[in-house]
């Protein structure tokens, strides 16, 4: 026989014998480490504090999430679902949390509190880029990523969006011009078209800030109201036209930043 086909042979034998030894005797898994046994659903209340800041505060009333301190708005769900999203992450590394100096969660860069617990953020691994994070008496590192919205400032917490989903026009009183529905859905000038103003409604229900902020106390310029489906009145202020469009909706005391050219979309059908 030739001697490369022994060579064949051979190698052959010892992959399969390699192979069989890694089937028996496989790698050992890396344990993953859950930070919390809390689910998502059951929190009501989050609170995120910051050194030198005020804290932020957030609860969940009826479904719905609210930014409560330091002013009052409805939340961005999205971002609120992100930041619960920490209560189901692992860790492949556990520590004591002992020596907190060492991870620099002596002085937390930042503490998030998910219903009952508490999250404290400190340095990141210089190797993994990881961040630790210390909790229930251990420390943990997990991927930055998961706390990115915990470094969100208030108003960026807030729901950019000037109507809530539930909230559906049915009438406008702009300057100069009504608008209403009628008993069958249609509305009371029909020099504009019904789909025209269906889509002039439709501007309205989605109209979505750049910027919420609470009211700084601008004068206002021009008012006008919007009529919803379920007899609600909401009053809105025109604050300022340039460099942003910004309305005001006095019964959140909140202001809504707006691209410029967003004006003549909302103001005229």
């Amino acid at each position: 026989m030739k001697p490369r086909l022994w060579l064949n042979l051979f190698l052959s034998a010892v992959v399969a014998v390699l192979g069989t030894l890694a089937w028996l005797n496989p790698a050992p898994r890396e344990t993953a480490h859950p930070l919390s046994s809390l689910r998502a659903e059951t929190v009501k209340q989050i609170r995120i504090e910051k050194p030198g800041q005020p804290p932020m505060t957030l609860e969940k009333t009826g479904g719905r999430w609210r930014v409560t301190a330091p002013f009052a708005a409805r939340a961005d769900e999205a971002r609120i679902g992100r930041l619960l999203g920490l209560l189901a992450a692992t860790s492949t590394e556990r520590f004591p949390a002992t020596d907190l100096a060492r991870f620099e969660l002596d002085r937390p860069l930042l503490s998030l509190t998910l219903g009952g617990q508490r999250f404290d953020f400190g340095a990141l691994n210089p190797l993994t880029q990881q961040q630790y994070v210390a909790s229930g008496g251990s420390v943990y590192l997990i991927a930055p990523q998961l706390a990115a919205d915990a470094y969100a400032k208030a108003f960026d917490l807030a729901d950019k969006k000037l109507l809530a989903d539930n909230e559906q026009p049915a009438g406008f009183d702009l300057p100069g011009l009504q608008l209403a529905r009628d008993g069958k859905g249609n509305w009371n000038a029909p020099r504009f078209g019904q789909d025209a103003l269906n889509r002039y409604a439709d501007q309205w229900k989605n109209a979505y800030a750049l910027l919420v902020q609470p009211y700084d106390g601008s004068e206002p310029t021009q008012t006008l109201s919007l009529h919803l489906a379920d007899g609600k009145t909401v009053e809105l202020a025109v604050l300022q036209e340039q460099p942003d469009f910004v309305l005001l909706r006095r019964d959140e005391a909140l202001q809504y930043h707006f691209p410029p050219e967003l004006k003549a979309r909302l103001l005229q059908p």
